[in-house]
């Protein structure tokens, strides 16, 4: 199936309307696996899905609506991008349009999330320090948790019993990571040991997708999440107890009203 063929049929699964009397569970989730408990399809609406050119290669481009409530100073309409290309899908395992939908319906919520916070009053949060002092809260927030090597071209090695993760991010790359979660030491030493205590121990690299730093198990862009992977194999050998429900998805920020997001 070309690109464009799957970003049709994905359009398709992700404005289906649910049968009333089709089976759901208590998430709202019907056989499809999308997850309709927080409006997904009600109070957000996808309204278009094309395949558009990316930095590395192909990607999904998916237009969405908010409901707000009428004389809200607030956006109705968004736009975000997720990768499409083929070897990532196939690297990915997303075997087709309804694998990945699922996913795509999370991605459009966390979006939509991410527009209405944008435009909420928030509190002032501190300045961003310097380069230097920012290169230093690089080392910081994984100290003494991990042993921590810096190198000069964008590579810092993390080392502890057992297991090893390469993070790769330049200096500006790190200034926008700090700019995302606030650049308190405390802030971000308890984002990244969430993160790296999380998903796949397959996910031996952080990688700066979007913005942020990411888990993935290699090194080029975009990103592979490990712990998707897993679970998009086991789906394949068969059904998987538990398997349409998460906390947030794995790679993925969960919804939160904290100014930092």
């Amino acid at each position: 199936m070309d690109d464009e063929d799957y970003a049709r049929e994905l359009f398709a699964i992700l404005t289906r309307p649910l049968d009333p009397d089709e089976p759901r569970d208590t998430y709202g989730t019907g056989a499809d696996g999308i997850d309709r408990h927080d409006g997904f399809g009600t109070e957000i609406v996808v309204t278009a899905v094309a395949a558009v050119p990316g930095p590395y290669g192909s990607q999904l481009e998916v237009a969405f609506r908010l409901g707000v409530p009428p004389g809200t100073d607030a956006p109705a309409e968004g736009v975000f991008h997720l990768p499409l290309a083929q070897e990532w899908r196939e690297a990915q395992g997303y075997r087709g349009p309804a694998t990945y939908a699922p996913d795509v319906a999370r991605a459009t919520e966390q979006a939509a999330g991410r527009l209405a916070r944008s435009h909420r009053d928030a509190r002032a949060l501190p300045p961003l320090p310097d380069r230097d002092a920012q290169a230093a809260l690089l080392r910081a927030v994984f100290e003494p948790e991990w042993e921590v090597e810096v190198e000069d071209d964008g590579v810092v090695e993390l080392r502890r019993e057992g297991q090893a993760v390469t993070i790769l991010v330049t200096a500006e790359q790190w200034e926008q990571v700090v700019a995302r979660h606030g650049p308190r030491r405390a802030w971000l030493s308890e984002h990244f040991s969430e993160l790296l205590a999380s998903g796949s121990r397959d996910d031996r690299y952080l990688v700066f997708w979007e913005g942020d730093l990411v888990k993935s198990v290699r090194a080029e862009l975009p990103p592979v999440s490990g712990s998707t992977r897993n679970l998009n194999a086991a789906r394949a050998r068969g059904p998987v107890a538990g398997a349409n429900w998460f906390a947030y998805a794995p790679g993925t920020e969960p919804p939160t009203d904290d100014p930092r997001a």
